[in-house]
């Protein structure tokens, strides 16, 4: 069947924001007087949103619990102030986009990171390009669970069968299989190795944007 619906992770896809959670992150552990998380342990603690996020780095250091709430909402409030801050697109992803819009493919974009700066973001790099976009919402569960990703499916009014999944994670492989799409594309140049998205059960793995074009 044709494909007619791609949708695409954001952190680690579309965008590299590694050094903007990284640096939000260190924010708000450093007004609670915690040490910092490096970069390479930030790759390591996303991918299941703001909340794993914060309580993977307060774990690290086997912090009180109780300061859960205020590194959390530090965090929201201080990306939500600055959300662009060091964040990039990854060389050739603005044409990919480009092209498959004008092969006629609907798009949307599906994160786990919160919803506010999942829009903001997209509307910042990719304005007009994406018919849906989604983050983490209360009462939807996150990724790997299929839920958002049926609902995006619905809302574009194609079926599983005509939809991929791009992205860069383990949960991503997860969430494809779950949600029953086409097939899901990993890609090899955001914050997972090839040799993880393998062990995840990845089998369309591309190391460029330009790649993505060819399998759809």
């Amino acid at each position: 069947m044709q494909i007619k619906c791609a949708v695409f992770d954001l952190d680690g896809t579309l965008l590299n924001t590694i050094k903007t959670i990284n640096h939000y992150l260190n924010f708000a552990l450093s007004s609670y007087d915690l040490p910092p998380v490096s970069e390479s342990d930030t790759i390591s603690f996303v991918g299941d949103g703001a909340v794993k996020l914060i309580e993977r780095a307060i774990s690290r250091v086997d912090a009180d619990t109780k300061l859960f709430d205020g590194i959390y909402k530090t965090y929201n409030d201080a990306y939500n102030a600055s959300p662009f801050f060091l964040t990039e697109a990854y060389d050739g992803i603005k044409e990919c986009i480009t092209s498959l819009k004008r092969k006629g493919i609907k798009l949307a974009v599906l994160s786990n990171k919160p919803d506010f700066a999942v829009k903001a973001t997209v509307s910042k790099y990719f304005p007009e390009s994406f018919d849906v976009v989604r983050g983490g919402r209360e009462g939807i569960p996150l990724k790997p669970c299929p839920d958002a990703l049926l609902e995006i499916i619905n809302e574009m009014k194609v079926a599983q069968a005509e939809t991929v999944y791009i992205g860069d994670s383990e949960q991503d492989v997860f969430t494809a299989k779950n949600a029953g799409v086409a097939f899901c594309i990993s890609v090899a140049y955001g914050f997972r190795s090839k040799d993880k998205l393998i062990d995840a059960g990845a089998e369309l793995i591309v190391d460029s944007p330009s790649e993505i074009i060819e399998l759809i």
